[in-house]
């Protein structure tokens, strides 16, 4: 019922925009002219922000460094950085790019003075991507990118503590108006089963799709200089297991972006895979995704 309650606001905000002629996302492409930059030139792939300031429940409770263990704050710092370089551009018939592209997540505990405020948790994404613009036309609405990606994510960390898996994702971006939409299912590779918790191979999260399920559905919406985001997740089992997060940004100068992220469900980081966690959280976003 929680996943019909947000398709339906899905649904709603498509059908609440009109056509405009040259929308947010072509201006995106065309700005970054990804035939004009060499090969391992950085551009931005996924948002980059930095939060200070965020609200957090649900996080593993206990911290433990140099023999000393303190409770996690509820109150910590969380920035992203995420970049991808053009590989081979212009593949087949003046279309297809192949681009490497890394995402790093940062969780820091920078006001946890007990344990000497470390970085509770960071999530690395190596992946590379096959990307296809085109343009198909369907009345109100368009298919604008396709894209196949191998992706490893991990925590990069060991022992019981390892967190990982490997994905074939497949993208689909649409628009309806002015909203742009991304369908992202994906494919796990399996890994061996350990033979003991202390085996440093095997798999770390069997059962991490039971939290994480096989998909991602966003969308992001631009008004004038603002832009509004929704991701949603589900596993799409009996015993539902999802996330929403909810996202908003607008010019702050001529520099930066006001930032501010709702998170709830699972998922959000790889340790915290298989717990419930909400977060509310304010910041500055570098680039604006469309």
């Amino acid at each position: 019922m929680r996943l019909m309650r947000y398709a339906g606001l899905l649904v709603l905000l498509c059908c609440s925009v009109t056509v405009e002629a040259a929308d947010a996302l072509d201006k995106r492409m065309k700005a970054e002219e990804w035939d004009a930059y060499r090969p391992f030139s950085l551009i931005p792939h996924k948002n980059n922000y930095l939060m200070p300031l965020t609200y957090v429940d649900g996080i593993a409770g206990t911290l433990n460094r140099d023999g000393v263990s303190a409770a996690s704050d509820n109150i910590e710092a969380k920035f992203q950085l995420s970049l991808k370089t053009p590989l081979w551009t212009r593949i087949y018939k003046d279309n297809g790019y192949l681009f490497f592209a890394f995402t790093q997540q940062a969780f820091w505990q920078a006001y946890n003075s007990e344990v000497s405020s470390p970085f509770r948790e960071t999530n690395y994404e190596p992946e590379l991507i096959l990307m296809l613009p085109h343009y198909r036309n369907y009345e109100e609405a368009a298919s604008r990118i396709l894209s196949l990606s191998l992706s490893h994510q991990s925590n990069g960390r060991a022992g019981e503590l390892s967190r990982s898996w490997n994905r074939l994702k497949l993208s689909w971006v649409t628009s309806v108006g002015n909203v742009f939409i991304n369908f992202e299912p994906w494919y796990r590779f399996s890994e061996s089963p350990k033979s003991s918790p202390e085996d440093p191979k095997g798999d770390d999260n069997p059962d991490i799709t039971k939290y994480m399920g096989w998909f991602e559905l966003s969308a992001a919406y631009k008004q004038d200089e603002a832009t509004w985001r929704m991701m949603l997740r589900n596993n799409l089992r009996s015993d539902n297991k999802g996330a929403v997060r909810l996202s908003y940004s607008r010019p702050f100068n001529q520099h930066i972006r006001l930032y501010v992220e709702l998170f709830s469900g699972y998922g959000e980081s790889m340790i915290d895979y298989d717990r419930s966690v909400t977060r509310f959280g304010i910041g500055f976003e570098l680039n604006d995704i469309l």
